[in-house]
């Protein structure tokens, strides 16, 4: 069950994903003013920490490089991200693994402040031996942004939380949660956006007994339609 519910999440991010292209062909026949759609590219530096009592900690740090999509139409917004790398050990006796990790939020503005968002993110661990975890959650959250410098510069404020979630780990999952802080500045008179943050989330499992935190700072140079 647990393989055809991580088989289920990993095809619906690529039916999104297919979705903002669908839609993008079309985005000729739409206004500016209704339809507003980005892409660009995105790099990561990431940090994994996995506790599991004293003296069994394991930390892995790497760096992963992707792309995001998004799409706005009024208050609408659907956006997917994709990053890949490899996590290399820095203490204890993990594995070097590759990581990767998908996600597509649909979002609605419910002020010109805040974005509601719900979705579904996965993630992915290939042990150099042989093996994958995979995770698989849907999450609720909020955006938060407010001018920083101007109007050329944006900070924002995300915070989610599962409310589902599917993981083939030895200890069943209690909750995750996330967040991200950063800001987006838009590039004088060119169609590029800079958005550089602090992106974390955190992880409890087996009633404790294993705890996982994965953070790191995010840089991302996006093309968008104004």
């Amino acid at each position: 069950m647990l393989m055809k519910g991580a088989t289920r999440g990993y095809a619906l991010l690529a039916l999104c994903g297919a979705g903002i292209g669908g839609i993008g062909g079309i985005a000729g026949r739409l206004t500016a003013q209704s339809l507003r759609p980005a892409v660009g590219g995105l790099a990561m530096t990431v940090r994994m920490r996995s506790e599991a009592g004293p003296g069994a900690t394991d930390a892995l740090t790497g760096t992963a490089v992707g792309g995001e999509g998004r799409l706005v139409l009024n208050r609408w917004q659907l956006g997917v991200t994709y990053l890949e790398g490899t996590l290399d050990p820095k203490s204890g006796s993990a594995a070097a693994r590759d990581i990767v990790e998908g996600g597509a939020l649909l979002g609605f503005r419910a002020a010109g402040w805040l974005t509601l968002r719900t979705g579904l993110q996965t993630r992915a661990y290939v042990l150099t031996g042989g093996g994958t975890q995979r995770w698989v959650f849907w999450t609720l959250g909020a955006r938060a942004v407010r001018p920083f410098v101007g109007s050329a510069v944006d900070g924002y404020v995300e915070l989610w939380r599962a409310v589902s979630a599917d993981v083939n780990a030895p200890q069943p999952l209690d909750h995750v949660q996330g967040g991200e802080v950063g800001m987006v500045a838009r590039l004088s008179r060119t169609p590029l956006d800079l958005r550089l943050a602090y992106r974390i989330d955190h992880a409890v499992l087996g009633g404790g007994a294993r705890r996982e935190t994965v953070d790191g700072l995010l840089l991302g140079l996006v093309l968008a339609r104004r």
